[in-house]
């Protein structure tokens, strides 16, 4: 089979993702409430530009032409829980199982880059090749919303499956980093930086890049400096890689959420954070 591969569409894709879902072998198993005219694709794709860690829509590639579309929307912050939705293949493309590895692309980009915790979907009981693609995707189908949904002239039932970030390999380093980050936007949002710091190691360094603060050296003195001068803002990651054990990411503010504030560049150590570099720099490019 040709490589597969998914990009975060743009307003050159909106005709293609609309003549997809209003295919007559596509819309019958969409969600009744779903962007099917020409604005209100065109806003999906413009939202997920926009708030690319929160919202997206993307274009399934194979020998560089579009064969389909797949998308998500978080459900839970606090607990990084992102719903999945509008996965469809172009019936030219199908049974060449194209649908499994976009999923599996999705899954990669949302645990790695983005660092959710748990993927959830949910399928319509009639749509049994969907409940087929779901289980030979990963997914783990966790019950039955019973009669749920009037869907084509009768009530249907809605099949739920789930994914956590445990069920998927990931290297020990990422998932390091984004337990930090689940921690310290947890501080934000409470004033209580004591999970966060027991991430670190007793001999941790915390150092700053285009910022007038630090080097802080040892848990301690990390955890003087939040205390005297606790960040304001959460942090969303766009993107992240692995060289020789050390984890980077490209991050944004919440307030912020499409543009790279700088890097992140975390070193583990005896299973915790051993160093971590924080830079602040314009000029950096995200794209997936």
């Amino acid at each position: 089979m040709s490589p597969v591969a998914i990009r975060r569409a743009d307003p050159d894709d909106v005709d293609f993702l609309l003549e997809l879902v209003l295919h007559e072998d596509v819309q019958p198993f969409l969600g009744a409430v779903s962007a099917d005219d020409r604005e209100s694709v065109a806003a999906e794709v413009e939202r997920s530009l926009a708030e690319p860690h929160d919202f997206g829509r993307f274009v399934i590639v194979v020998d560089d032409e579009r064969a389909g579309t797949c998308g998500f929307e978080i459900s839970n912050r606090r607990s990084a829980i992102a719903h999945l939705e509008r996965l469809a293949v172009h019936p030219r493309f199908r049974g060449r199982r194209i649908s499994d590895e976009a999923a599996r692309l999705l899954q990669h980009h949302l645990f790695h880059d983005l660092g959710y915790h748990r993927l959830q979907l949910e399928i319509y009981g009639f749509n049994e090749r969907a409940q087929q693609h779901a289980e030979r995707s990963g997914y783990v189908r966790e019950g039955v919303k019973r009669k749920a949904y009037w869907r084509h002239g009768d009530w249907v039932d809605g099949v739920l499956y789930g994914l956590i970030s445990k069920d998927v390999e990931l290297p020990v380093g990422v998932r390091l980093l984004h337990d930090h980050l689940v921690r310290f936007n947890e501080g934000v949002r409470t004033g209580d930086w004591t999970q966060m710091l027991e991430l670190f190691t007793d001999d941790a360094e915390l150092l700053f890049e285009g910022a007038p603060a630090g080097p802080f050296r040892g848990r301690e003195a990390i955890a003087a400096a939040y205390a005297e001068q606790p960040p304001d803002d959460q942090i969303v990651t766009l993107c992240v890689e692995e060289d020789s054990g050390d984890v980077t990411a490209l991050y944004a503010w919440r307030a912020a959420p499409a543009t790279v504030a700088g890097r992140m560049i975390l070193t583990p150590a005896d299973g915790g954070v051993g160093r971590l570099l924080v830079t602040f720099e314009g000029g950096l490019e995200w794209r997936s």
